[in-house]
């Protein structure tokens, strides 16, 4: 008897864990349910599953259940679902997910937003509707189960709890903003978390700068004839022209490229300036061909951007990165027909690198005309980790004094062979066709003893600008060939009219360029460089604000 009692006590065990797996399982559907559901009623909400946040989302669902406090359990459902509504309601509205910024924006216009909410309730209510079903049934189920079935429970799951709320506000204290911009195709439970952790942390209790407004007269953009089937855009990190053999840098790290360059002549190769110093704001500013500095509202707005006018021409619109999906955001990820990041195949990423993305093109299904765009992570920080896992020679040794400089060529010489079978991609390919390689940032190698990008230094804003047409007439060239540099905002209005849309710039300021400091949306730091006869000339950095209060004098023409 005692024996029995034993084994209807261990089974008991038994039973009352499965049901609290059980009950993990059901509670991590219903908190990912919310993007889906919004998904049945429109195409703004663009999450998709990752494992990675799936298994720490069911872990963190295990401890809910598992401390046994009911009243701190639904309070944080609770702060979950106010959270969520407002991130769907401007998922749905704006077709973006909430950043901290557009959190404090709208908390400061209460009235507004909530006159806009009712006025607009028709058209969204499904955004409520995707938040409120799955966090009533999760809040019931809490509520109602504990006490009523048999479940383990342990105080330590607490812990974990505090740990995980607690992660993110932390890691917000020492981070900047951008280290927490949210991803079109994150969970957006995950982007709540990033983008309320920032806001509550660097926000709430700061008071916000005001900026001069930018006097700056509104683009015009018009639509205008393109023949053009295929446009590639290929934006490698870190890329710094100085270093790459084709720019005549002495060692041979593109020896493929130059041997192919050779071979068609017709091809533009130029130095390039980059829009900003950092990856989160270089690559907005080439998406959306946006000159002038202090104009956030048209990066918001995403009316200038070349996805939105690749689709207006009736392009099908790719995004192939080996990077983060958080780098989708204000690059007009709205406008996409296909969106591929290193989250939607980690394994492939880790174990093939940059050269997944070659596995990953051989797989689209191209339309008849197509505007793709290729993020590659290159030569980032720490450089040997972008070869480290392929074969082939390393010319030089990635060890001892000269190491990282060495790693660095290293990394060149490995995307010197990855552009040799992008290139060979894009021969293959038929009609009218346009292929653009560039950086999104230089990188600083050792001068004054720094290495690495986010300084407003000539190292970090030199890019490569490589542009090359086949089948197609003369004249698209022509606008580019005068030109000794090329910026990120000359190549992205190029761009445009290939994609059917003419931009025009009544600020346009000849032998101009700017480049941005390392956050997107703030007093940002910016730096006017000028073209001259004896080469760019670099201006000392000044805070945005100060620029805008001088009237944008500041700069090459005073």
């Amino acid at each position: 008897m005692p024996m029995f009692l034993t084994f209807l006590r261990r089974d008991d065990r038994v039973a009352a864990w499965l049901r609290l797996l059980a009950l993990a399982s059901l509670s991590c559907v219903l908190l990912l349910a919310d993007d889906f559901i919004q998904q049945q009623f429109g195409a703004q909400n663009r999450a998709e599953l990752e494992a990675g946040w799936v298994i720490g989302l069911w872990a963190f669902c295990l401890a809910l259940w598992l401390c046994n406090v009911r009243a701190l359990v639904v309070a944080i459902l609770g702060l979950f679902a106010g959270m969520q509504l407002l991130q769907l309601a401007n998922i749905s509205f704006f077709g973006e997910p909430l950043s901290a910024i557009d959190i404090r924006s709208l908390l400061r216009e209460p009235g507004e937003v909530a006159q806009t909410a009712w006025h607009s309730l028709g058209e969204h209510w499904h955004a409520a509707f995707s938040v409120l079903l799955p966090y009533s049934l999760l809040i019931a189920l809490h509520w109602r189960l504990p006490g009523r079935v048999s479940l383990p429970a342990s105080r330590w799951a607490l812990v974990l709890i505090a740990l995980v709320l607690l992660a993110k506000p932390y890691r917000a204290t020492y981070r900047n903003l951008d280290s927490f911009t949210p991803g079109p195709s994150r969970s957006s439970l995950h982007n709540s978390l990033n983008a309320y952790s920032a806001w509550a942390v660097r926000l709430a209790l700061r008071s916000e700068k005001r900026l001069p407004q930018a006097p700056f007269a509104p683009y015009a953009l018009s639509p205008i004839p393109s023949s053009a089937r295929h446009v590639w855009l290929v934006v490698a990190d870190s890329l710094r022209s100085e270093r790459m053999g084709v720019y005549g840098y002495a060692r041979q790290t593109t020896p493929r490229l130059q041997a192919y360059l050779r071979e068609h002549p017709s091809a533009l190769v130029r130095p390039g300036v980059a829009a900003g110093v950092a990856t989160d704001v270089s690559l907005p500013y080439l998406l959306n061909p946006i000159r002038e500095p202090g104009q956030d509202h048209l990066l918001r707005e995403g009316q200038i951007n070349l996805f939105r006018f690749a689709r207006q021409a009736g392009m099908r619109t790719h995004w192939i990165s080996s990077q983060e999906s958080r780098l989708l955001t204000h690059l007009g990820s709205r406008y996409l027909d296909v969106s591929i990041t290193r989250e939607d195949h980690p394994l492939r990423f880790l174990k093939r690198q940059d050269h997944a993305l070659l596995e990953i093109l051989d797989r689209q299904r191209f339309a008849e005309r197509n505007f793709v765009v290729l993020n590659l992570r290159t030569a980032h920080l720490p450089y040997a980790q972008n070869y480290a896992r392929q074969s082939g020679d390393r010319p030089w040794p990635d060890t001892g004094a000269q190491a990282q400089a060495n790693a660095y060529d290293n990394s060149i010489h490995y995307l010197d062979g990855l552009l040799e079978e992008l290139i060979a991609r894009f021969e293959r390919l038929e009609g009218e066709r346009y292929l653009v390689i560039t950086g999104d940032h230089g990188q600083r190698l050792g001068e004054d003893g720094k290495w690495g990008h986010n300084d407003l230094v000539p190292e970090v804003s030199d890019v490569p600008m490589i542009v090359i047409s086949r089948d197609a007439p003369a004249q698209p060239l022509d606008s580019l060939a005068p030109q000794r540099w090329i910026s990120h905002y000359q190549i992205g209005k190029w761009l445009a009219a290939r994609l059917g849309t003419r931009i025009d710039n009544p600020n346009l300021r000849e032998n101009e360029h700017f480049v941005h400091g390392k956050l997107l949306f703030s007093d940002n730091f910016i730096q006017p460089v000028c073209e001259t006869e004896a080469g760019l000339v670099h201006l000392p950095p000044l805070q945005l604000s100060q620029w805008l209060s001088r009237g944008h004098l500041q700069g090459c023409g005073s």
